[in-house]
């Protein structure tokens, strides 16, 4: 029998509802830890990185740590290539003549850096801005590396709202939601949600989740979300999310598959579909002897690669279905029109 739980409220500011805090599982801890973690490496990198020496104690004390935690961070970033000297009297520095912005990083302490990034970029603008500051110095126009790290211009961190915190919980509980959702015409509805997960697609952060009683995968913009109330039933997740997101490009993926698409890519881009998937489900099917392939891709809808075939046009030739390729033939035929 389903133990009984709490249900729980999350509104914008001007809400009456109580707010009731949700308690998290492990997993989010685990995600807590994360940040904490890199906050730390940041913090000690910008330290050494000033020319100034550090010690396990003085740090243990800024980040309400122990010293054994900051003695394990320092030799992630000593493993990591960093060349950190241990002083006398516990205090540590950089090598004399090393510095983040005149030193080549090597692959290791690249990958650590792009792991840094990739944690502190999904944990909202205020710490993902101390990263960037570190970063800019990082890879400032005087630093000779070979490896670059392009960083967004603008990013689309999640936001670190009570309903985000409410969508999170419900998913790794299980539980069924009610969330109220303005439209893109500002039109305010509810919905009762079985929610699976939380994706980014093309700059805006997605709920995907299944209507209670329907199998049809829907998908939210979070930032419309308005209100979330996590509702006491639980229920069995009846798809297995991340393979269909596994096998998605883009968020008009769908749970079933549709009908297959032949498309010919001439040769001037087969070295680029050879090396990449594009398209979901993408594979070869036939080598012609002029050098250009034909591939086979399997969308849920059209929708699904119609302007992955328009941007590559005309270097696609869509061969079947015939419906298809007669619509990519007169949307280009449109454009023509119109120059």
């Amino acid at each position: 029998m389903t133990a009984k739980k709490k249900i729980v409220k999350s509104g914008r500011t001007g809400n009456k509802k109580k707010l009731v805090t949700f308690k998290r599982t492990g997993r989010g801890k685990k995600a807590e830890g994360q940040k904490k973690a890199v906050e730390r490496l940041i913090t000690m990198l910008s330290i050494l990185d000033k020319g100034r020496s550090i010690s396990s104690k003085e740090v243990s004390d800024t980040l309400h740590v122990t010293q054994r935690t900051v003695q394990r961070d320092l030799k992630i970033l000593h493993d990591a290539g960093y060349p950190i000297q241990d002083l006398e009297n516990g205090r540590y520095q950089f090598m004399e003549g090393f510095s983040l912005r005149k030193v080549s990083l090597t692959e290791e302490q690249a990958s650590l850096l792009s792991f840094m990034f990739d944690v502190a970029s999904g944990l909202g603008e205020t710490f993902e801005a101390s990263f960037r500051d570190l970063f800019k110095r990082l890879l400032a126009k005087d630093l000779y590396t070979p490896f670059y790290a392009k960083v967004p211009v603008k990013q689309a961190p999640l936001p670190a709202t009570t309903q985000v915190k409410f969508l999170e919980a419900s998913i790794l509980e299980s539980n069924r939601i009610k969330i109220k959702y303005v439209s893109a015409t500002q039109i305010e509805k509810e919905y009762c949600l079985e929610p699976l997960k939380i994706a980014f697609f093309d700059g805006f952060w997605y709920l995907i989740a299944i209507k209670k009683g329907d199998k049809q995968i829907q998908k939210y913009r979070v930032d419309r979300v308005l209100d979330v109330e996590i509702l006491e039933e639980s229920f069995a997740p009846s798809v297995n999310i991340d393979k269909i997101l596994g096998d998605s490009v883009n968020i008009w993926f769908d749970e079933v598959r549709g009908e297959r698409v032949l498309i010919r890519v001439a040769p001037d881009a087969v070295q680029y579909f050879k090396e990449q998937k594009y398209l979901p489900l993408q594979k070869t099917v036939e080598e012609r002897k002029d050098g250009s392939i034909v591939i086979e891709t399997f969308p849920a809808n059209l929708d699904e690669i119609k302007h992955i075939v328009m941007h590559w046009v005309p270097c696609l030739t869509v061969l079947e279905p015939a419906g298809f390729k007669a619509e990519i033939k007169a949307m280009v035929e449109g454009y023509l029109k119109d120059c």
